[in-house]
């Protein structure tokens, strides 16, 4: 396919490890960088074989040879910068999270619908690519696990190297949204959606959060205002309940853990390319047998495949006239529970989406 034309609005680290990931036949081309730092600008743009510098991200938008964006700025820029590419006809792919709110999604929605053409998709859906995710997709969706009751998933990632520094957007969440919720939360929860299909239908929220705090003198994460540990049980309309649980920079080994639980079956597997069960573990018990165990031969997740799914998905979905895998309604349920999962940890209440 011809490859979708590609303006870049940010030039920090995320932005510069997809150029360099990028490949020549592949489905994107970088055409443009922008960055009100003219030198990282030129820097990825280089990478990206030549690509045309701005330091307005308005100018960049303004090129007609630019058939997409993607936005990989802080997040309390992607609201307006993703409204402004949309008036300006171009699709977006924007990093995670999406947005700080559900009604900063729907304002997107409301623009979108001037220009329904143009298609949108969040970095959040990066693990929808492997094998795995989505062989247990279509397991769920075909009933073979039987009525879904309860999905358990549990994260906890190590400390930070001593000496890390952040920018200092990362450490206030009226400009991040939070810490660990909203870095990694995005993807937990799209991950979650995409495989368990219609059955990602959130209510109810009732959750705990606290911030990250130094381990010792000398191992002092570099964002102690935000939060570092989160754990909120779902239910969903249907009844089924999860339970997402975070956590990062603590007294205590690492841990990566899913689980799919129906009454026909159950699946353990992992969204990472870490942890001790990086296939798809099927259970399931037969007629007086014991319980049986079968490991899928489905591939599992692979870091560099998954940096670029997002960003590709988008460009293939343009060509296609399809939608992506993530869609903005997608993203008002997931920034439903956001606003559910803060407003719980701060009242100790639990709290129900619209």
């Amino acid at each position: 396919m011809e490859p979708v034309r590609y303006g870049v609005i940010g030039a920090g680290v995320i932005a510069s490890l997809i150029a360099s990931k990028l490949k020549p036949d592949g489905p994107v081309k970088i055409v443009a960088v922008a960055d009100v730092n003219e030198a990282a600008a030129q820097k990825l743009a280089a990478t990206a074989g030549g690509a045309r510098v701005f330091t307005d991200y308005h100018q960049l938008l303004a090129d007609p040879e630019i058939e997409a964006v993607y936005i990989a700025t802080p997040p309390f820029m992607h609201k307006p910068m993703t409204i402004d590419a949309l008036r300006a006809g171009k699709h977006v792919c924007c990093e995670k999270p999406f947005a700080l709110t559900r009604q900063e999604v729907l304002d997107i929605i409301a623009v979108n619908r001037e220009h329904p053409h143009l298609k949108v998709n969040c970095c959040s859906s990066r693990y929808h690519n492997s094998g795995t995710a989505r062989k247990a997709r279509a397991m769920i969706a075909a009933g073979e696990l039987g009525e879904l009751y309860r999905v358990h998933f549990e994260q906890v990632t190590g400390g930070y190297a001593i000496g890390t520094k952040f920018p200092e957007w990362r450490n206030d969440p009226a400009k991040n949204g939070g810490g660990i919720s909203f870095d990694w939360g995005p993807y937990d929860l799209d991950w979650l959606s995409f495989i368990l299909g219609d059955l990602f239908q959130p209510r109810i929220v009732f959750s705990t959060m606290g911030n990250y705090f130094p381990l010792t003198a000398e191992r002092v994460p570099p964002c102690l205002n935000v939060d570092g540990r989160l754990a909120a049980e779902i239910i969903c309309d249907n009844g089924l309940t999860i339970h997402w649980e975070r956590r990062a920079a603590e007294h205590g080994p690492l841990r990566h853990n899913v689980e799919f639980r129906g009454r026909k079956g159950g699946l353990d597997l992992c969204f990472l390319p870490m942890g001790s069960k990086q296939q798809l573990h099927h259970y399931a018990y037969h007629g007086a047998e014991e319980l049986k165990e079968t490991i899928l031969p489905d591939a599992a997740p692979v870091w560099d495949e998954a940096l670029l799914y997002s960003i590709s998905d988008l460009a293939r979905a343009i060509r296609e006239n399809r939608a992506p895998t993530n869609t903005l309604e997608h993203n008002v349920k997931i920034h439903g529970v956001f606003d559910a999962l803060l407003a719980s940890a701060r009242t100790q209440q639990a709290v129900r989406i619209p």
